[in-house]
């Protein structure tokens, strides 16, 4: 009697995720929107979420990290006063999460894809909202695309924000791979150091890339302890935006595609792509951040040409995820500062 009792919620979290096919909250207001739809872009279809109070706002558009991830699900907890002065867009890139089709090929997948597909989606909302330009906000692999994207069409965007801003990927993990290192050592972990120390060669090279297990246990994935994570897989499971099949579309394409995307960073350095800042550029890092790793950034930040304002900005209490770490200092930067200062 008892299994059967406990069997029930979970029959009915099953019914519930396989039927529904997402939506995002309502946002009250006579020119508020709250959108979740499939938006047909280039040769395929991307889940799009638009949020705002009102429609007339800036449009922010946010390209989210992985590769192949998502922020669909989550963020709205972190940008409800966002929401307040921009109209905030997140989507599901190409063969990730909602937007994956088992109808499409992906064998060939690349990130000049994505970043055609970046661009045609910024057309798009531009003529929806009647806006020449928007504003650009990268979080991680999405700062990849989103200074490719600002790069090759600068009249499009505002401004290009980079929060967690990557830059040369084998710098990046060797210096993040010192900084664990020396995290271990101070712990008195010697197997730790053992095997971080037999890596060295290969991450010099490009082979691999630092494993995020130490990363995160060195506290160089969330500084604060944030549930980042555990947050996110929440929100895959239970919240509305996604089915249980996009659930299931965003593990499977994560495990498949995304350290083949990755390393295409590595093989395509960033800072060899783009080498000059066309728009106002703000990179935005966590000071403990190991996955795109500070110093790395910093260096790239500072090899920028280009005559467009530059700000570089470090989070004293944040690793990788600074937009979740220190929300408050996050919204008042993107609303007061950039606002004022971009306007």
């Amino acid at each position: 009697m008892k299994k059967g009792l406990l069997l029930l919620p979970l029959g009915a979290y099953l019914l519930y995720k396989m039927n529904i096919k997402g939506s995002t909250p309502k946002i009250e207001g006579e020119n508020a929107i709250s959108e979740l739809k499939m938006v047909p872009i280039n040769d395929t279809q991307l889940a799009v979420q638009i949020r705002g109070t009102d429609k007339n706002n800036p449009v922010l558009l946010c390209v989210t990290g992985g590769p192949c991830g998502t922020e669909i699900p989550f963020m709205k907890k972190y940008e409800k006063e966002l929401e307040k002065h921009f109209t905030v867009v997140h989507y599901d890139q190409r063969a990730a999460g909602k937007s994956y089709s088992f109808k499409e090929d992906y064998k060939d997948l690349n990130y000049h894809q994505h970043i055609a597909d970046l661009i045609a989606l910024t057309e798009y909302l531009s003529e929806y909202f009647g806006q020449d330009k928007i504003y650009l906000m990268g979080h991680s692999y999405g700062t990849y695309l989103g200074s490719l994207a600002a790069n090759e069409k600068p009249e499009y965007y505002k401004a290009y924000i980079g929060v967690g801003q990557m830059s040369k990927l084998t710098d990046a993990e060797y210096y993040s791979l010192l900084d664990t290192i020396k995290a271990a050592e101070e712990k008195n972990n010697k197997r730790d150091v053992k095997y971080l120390e037999s890596i060295k060669e290969k991450i010099q090279k490009g082979e691999m890339v630092v494993p995020r297990k130490y990363l995160r246990k060195y506290n160089f994935a969330e500084h604060k302890k944030t549930p980042v994570a555990s947050e996110m897989f929440k929100a895959l499971f239970f919240g509305p935006e996604y089915s249980l099949q996009d659930t299931f579309k965003y593990f499977y394409s994560a495990i498949k595609n995304a350290m083949p995307l990755a390393m295409q960073s590595v093989k395509d350095p960033l800072p060899e792509l783009v080498t000059e800042a066309k728009v106002p550029t703000y990179f935005l890092l966590g000071k403990y951040d190991g996955l795109t790793n500070t110093k790395a950034a910093k260096e790239y930040f500072d090899s920028l040409g280009g005559d467009a304002p530059k700000k570089f900005i470090v989070f004293e209490e944040s690793a990788h995820s600074p937009q979740v770490e220190e929300n408050d200092k996050y919204v008042d930067f993107m609303c007061n500062e950039l606002l004022e200062e971009t306007a």
